[in-house]
């Protein structure tokens, strides 16, 4: 059988469900399960099917269609090009969440900054991706998830990645030091949102990963309120947002005292990332 042939009857079963990456999806399956390459797709190489082989594809299409994501059926995604584990105490890796590791990785160039604090560390692939590109840094990240703790531990290890920190905290309610940087991608989405949510997030994403209060707002106003005492001087924060949230989540820092410096879209053209600094005190 052509390798075409299996992609097409893999693609057209994610059609009739309506899964909208079902090309990338299928491709994605079949090189994973027969361990091929993309030069065996562009050849179309004529392959048969072990037994084996084609009860595992069946299984993998199976829990697709019953909208398990890729990350969660095979256990790990692909980020910033580096290959982090996943599981149930974490939230998928986000190709948004890429603008937060690049806005960062610019201002740690530019402003010449040492040392970042992640809070809501998750599987550990921002602080990953911003350690791997930038040179003379270290980093904290913090998580209230011990699980999440471990598996961003195991990740870095994995990535060959040094000079990092993990802490179990409720935010930074334990770090008693100044950082030059601090990113986050809180939970954000409106509590009573939550059961609106593709399968794919709801069903497999952690719940705490997710809700961001009634409003959507309340790690914003936590992580707001600890960053007076947990940035220095000279230092940014950046975080990740909902598209609809520039307006609050401005408004909180604001009322901390920090003065929004950069508003930055994401792919789609929706507002993705918040970069503030200290407002400056006249005397």
């Amino acid at each position: 059988m052509l390798l075409s042939e299996i992609h097409k009857s893999t693609k057209e079963k994610f059609d009739e469900f309506g899964i909208q990456t079902s090309e990338i999806d299928s491709r994605t399956i079949i090189k994973k399960i027969l361990n091929l390459s993309d030069k065996d797709f562009i050849m179309d190489t004529k392959i048969s099917l072990s037994n084996k082989e084609s009860e595992y594809l069946s299984k993998v299409v199976l829990q697709r269609l019953s909208g398990k994501p890729l990350s969660r059926i095979f256990g790990s995604k692909e980020f910033f090009s580096m290959k982090f584990d996943v599981n149930e105490f974490v939230l998928d890796p986000r190709p948004e969440s890429e603008i937060l590791v690049e806005k960062a990785l610019h201002l740690i160039q530019e402003n010449n900054l040492k040392s970042i604090l992640e809070l809501g560390v998750g599987s550990g692939c921002i602080i990953a991706a911003i350690l791997s590109n930038s040179i003379g840094t270290k980093a904290v990240g913090v998580d209230i998830s011990e699980q999440a703790i471990m598996t961003a531990k195991s990740n870095l290890i994995k990535n060959g990645i040094k000079n990092f920190d993990l802490v179990v905290s409720d935010w930074g309610l334990s770090l008693n030091r100044a950082f030059d940087i601090i990113i986050s991608n809180p939970p954000y989405i409106k509590t009573n949102e939550i059961k609106n949510l593709n399968k794919n997030v709801k069903d497999h994403d952690p719940l705490i990963s997710l809700d961001g209060g009634v409003d959507g707002l309340d790690c914003y106003r936590v992580i707001a309120n600890q960053s007076t005492q947990l940035i220095n001087e000279k230092g940014y924060i950046l975080v990740e947002i909902g598209h609809d949230q520039a307006k609050g989540v401005e408004k909180i820092f604001g009322n901390n005292d920090f003065l929004l410096t950069n508003k930055v879209k994401d792919y789609s053209n929706l507002d993705r990332v918040l970069i503030f600094v200290k407002k400056k005190i006249k005397k």
